[in-house]
């Protein structure tokens, strides 16, 4: 599985891209949501991952640019921040907590997508 990882914090990048190869997962990595949309449209992700901060609007836009592709992605959000420190903003969206992240993670959260 293709996975696209949007964090502007190198160290989490670095180290959620480690983790997800060494579980057998394909992965592409950027700062930006520019970066986030060209690798996108290039490399096809089946999942994109898209840091998101409480006080910030930048991951959120980065995330429905994303889903707005033609073959769009399936967009999880992840913080440092728990669930709570984002209220209403996570209604429409999948999360997971950076802490919690891992390929099994993304897995249940797909099939979690998944029409019955």
């Amino acid at each position: 599985m293709r996975i696209l990882i949007v964090d502007d914090h190198e160290v989490s990048r670095a180290a959620i891209s480690a983790l997800l190869q060494t579980e057998g997962f394909r992965v592409a990595d950027v700062t930006t949501g520019r970066a986030a949309i060209a690798v996108a449209m290039a490399f096809r992700p089946v999942v994109a991952i898209v840091d998101v901060a409480p006080d910030r609007a930048t991951g959120f836009l980065i995330a429905s640019e994303l889903q707005a592709l033609p073959g769009a992605p399936a967009v999880v959000l992840t913080s440092s921040a728990g669930r709570r420190r984002f209220g209403a903003k996570l209604a429409q969206h999948q999360f997971i907590a950076k802490a919690d992240l891992c390929g099994e993670a993304i897995t249940a959260q797909l099939a979690a997508q998944a029409p019955p």
